[in-house]
């Protein structure tokens, strides 16, 4: 078996395989590619039409019930982060050497190749929504591939879910951009990743995302279930913190639902959905422009 390279020395091949003498060059590059790719992105009729839809869906989940859907309001545009230089080494690092079981060889789903990065890492570009309860990130995902599919906008999604606890939707949308490459200015399709997760989950992910990068950093290694019995340690009260509020959410869903659906009595014996008894205020707020904020974003990848 051939010894995997250390992440020192894949990451010096990778930047001489760009082109660049040293680290410093080839992050400057990279940045002032994702600045332009930045700027191009936010510009793009992709992500505005995007940002449209998000916008007008709130109108079809939960009978219309705009205050239910996203945390902390409809958003008005999507700011987007860019991926750091060195995460971006890093990533190529464990797609192509520490999680490849095949190494030297490509992964079985296929590595990503240096020159190839711009157009293969998928979350180069990232933004991230926050919904209220367990199913709006799936009505999210569905909704919006029904709209790119209908508008010729190339899109996938994936739901994921780990043993660690974590639990949330990814989208992903191609945007155009130009970038320079080897003092030529070359068009390139780059991805934009939309995170989707609860307002749960997003506290979790927040609190704990030093540890999901401490491990997935230390790569696959043999299988240790010592920490699922250990009550004291950081992975056991992160992942069943993340699975019980997993839990939890299912039932608040549940109970959404369920009133959702039933008639309420009112003092005069006549009765209403809950779908249609917001208070006032809350109505004018789901609709008034005015009132309206972005969806924040911490940057940070669970």
């Amino acid at each position: 078996m051939i010894a995997k390279p250390t992440a020192d020395d894949y990451l010096q091949s990778v930047i001489a395989e760009l082109g660049f003498e040293n680290a410093q060059l080839a992050e400057r590059a990279y940045q002032f590619n994702m600045r332009a790719a930045h700027q191009s992105a936010l510009s793009s009729p992709e992500l505005g039409q995007i940002t449209a839809q998000l916008r007008s869906m709130p109108e079809r989940y939960a009978h219309g019930r705009q205050d239910l859907l996203f945390y902390p309001a409809i958003p008005q545009e999507l700011p987007l982060l860019i991926k750091p230089f060195a995460s971006m080494l890093d990533k190529l690092y464990r797609s192509n050497v520490l999680y490849n079981r095949q190494y030297p060889d490509a992964p079985a789903e296929g590595g990503i190749e240096s020159s190839q990065l711009y157009e293969k890492i998928e979350d180069l570009l990232r933004t991230r929504l926050v919904c209220k309860y367990l199913d709006g990130p799936r009505f999210v995902c569905e909704d919006l591939k029904q709209f790119c599919d209908r508008n010729g906008i190339q899109s996938k999604f994936r739901e994921l879910s780990t043993a660690a606890g974590y639990y949330a939707w990814h989208f992903y949308l191609q945007v155009s951009v130009e970038l320079m490459l080897d003092t030529k200015v070359v068009p390139k399709n780059v991805w934009v990743e939309i995170q989707v997760s609860t307002q749960l989950a997003e506290v979790l992910t927040i609190l704990t995302h030093e540890l999901y990068e401490a491990r997935r950093s230390s790569g696959p290694g043999p299988k240790n279930n010592d920490w699922k019995w250990d009550a004291s340690s950081h992975d056991f009260r992160s992942a069943y913190l993340g699975h019980g509020l997993h839990l939890i959410e299912g039932v608040i869903q549940n109970l959404k639902d369920d009133l959702l659906r039933q008639p309420l009595a009112k003092d005069d014996g006549s009765a209403s959905l809950l779908a249609k008894s917001a208070p006032l205020s809350e109505k004018q707020s789901s609709t008034n422009p005015d009132s309206l904020k972005a969806s924040s974003d911490d940057g940070k990848k669970a």
